[in-house]
């Protein structure tokens, strides 16, 4: 059975699912003088009620806000950089993200780059900060998810949108993993069938990429049994979550996946179906490109005997006799959520894209290297190709 106690195993940052408004009064209280930063989407804090509330808790911590709510669904580099002059100017003595992933990552990106002074774009990359700077101690953000899906409450990963470039970057950042997060599910219950599956899939994929990765198990003591956990949430709950939005049991298990798939991926991280989607933001939404992807990279990564091994573990998730039989059980997991069977099948994902993506592949040397089966870089352009023709046409 899922506790608070598993949810807030995770070392260092503190992940409160207790009492959440009154920790964040308290945490508003200690700060310094000054006012609060909060970062949202456009519209859905206010169709959630997640802004009423915490505009009672600003009122009792005795604090003003200062709201910037103009954060896209993806969030892109000239967004960023406008909140982060925002937090110049304002000097705040918090900054709260309320929203998704979209509004976190941002949030997370622009509060660092306020505080480093350096550049935006000389963040992108795997702790570029801490490894010049491995003592400084940066505020961070305090995180309230409003969707079940990214976990970045958890995470120090940012994925932020370079339009001239049309591609996705990652800021990978040990000093942006949250200082607070409040998972709070009541939150979610407005989210519609359609963002409901996505962001599913999307913690679904977090928690198996993660739980696939046998190479970094040596990173975590716990992340295999959050990725388990997680597992059987989602499997339990997503169908009741997406049938019907307002049952609060399938909303909370849903919302306590989404988070244990953060601290997984913190830990463990993602494989080929992030690569091979990181630039197909506009075209296919996240959580159900990655979910897509999978079979086909699965099906590859069982060249490794112990990602085969590994597999059968999760048999009693998505039963399956061998190997193949757990992919494919997965496979129709995906479908009973209406999670379409084939990349072909989906607008915006053509041959010309996937050729694209393929041929990309090697500008990512690191996640090739650590996928669960390596992926050599001078053959990445005919395997991804190879993993993204099985997606497009089905077959795994």
């Amino acid at each position: 059975m899922i506790t608070a106690d598993l949810i807030e195993s995770v070392p260092g940052e503190r992940i409160v699912l207790k009492e959440p408004w009154a920790a964040l009064t308290a945490e508003l209280k200690r700060r310094p003088s000054g006012p609060v930063a909060v970062f949202t989407g456009r519209r859905s804090v206010e169709a959630n009620g997640a802004w009423a509330h915490l505009e009672a808790v600003l009122r009792a911590a005795d604090r003003n806000a200062v709201r910037f709510s103009e954060i896209e669904a993806e969030p892109g580099v000239e967004t960023v950089e406008r909140m982060a002059a925002l937090l110049q100017e304002v000097n705040p003595a918090a900054v709260i993200a309320l929203g998704g992933g979209s509004v976190m990552d941002a949030a997370k990106a622009a509060y660092l780059t306020m505080q480093s002074g350096w550049k935006l774009a000389d963040h992108f990359g795997s702790d570029c900060y801490s490894r010049v700077y491995p003592e400084a101690a940066p505020d961070r953000v305090i995180c309230i998810p409003t969707t079940s899906g990214t976990g970045s409450e958890a995470t120090p990963y940012a994925n932020i949108v370079d339009h001239r470039l049309g591609v996705k970057k990652l800021i990978s950042e040990r000093f942006i993993v949250p200082a607070l997060a409040l998972p709070i599910p009541a939150f979610t219950h407005s989210m519609p069938p359609a963002v409901t599956r996505a962001t599913g899939c999307d913690a679904l994929a977090h928690l198996i990429e993660g739980f696939l990765n046998v190479g970094a198990d040596a990173n975590s003591a716990l992340a295999n049994e959050w990725a388990l956990t997680g597992i059987r949430l989602v499997v339990e709950n997503l169908p009741a979550a997406i049938a019907d939005g307002g049952n609060a049991v399938a909303r909370n298990n849903m919302s306590m996946a989404a988070t244990l798939g953060g601290m997984v991926i913190r830990f463990k991280s993602t494989g080929l179906p992030h690569l091979c989607s990181f630039s197909w933001f506009g075209k296919l939404e996240h959580g159900i490109a990655v979910a897509m992807l999978l079979p086909a990279s699965w099906s590859y990564y069982l060249g490794n005997p112990k990602v085969a091994e590994r597999t059968m573990r999760l048999a009693d998730y998505f039963p399956g006799d061998e190997p193949r039989g757990v992919i494919a059980s997965y496979r129709r997991f995906l479908d009973s959520v209406g999670v379409p069977g084939a990349l072909k099948d989906c607008d915006g994902i053509t041959p010309e894209l996937l050729a694209a993506t393929a041929a990309s592949g090697s500008e990512n040397r690191m996640k090739l290297e650590l996928a669960p089966y390596p992926v050599p870089v001078s053959d990445s352009e005919r395997i991804l190709g190879g993993i993204l023709k099985q997606a497009y046409l089905g077959e795994f």
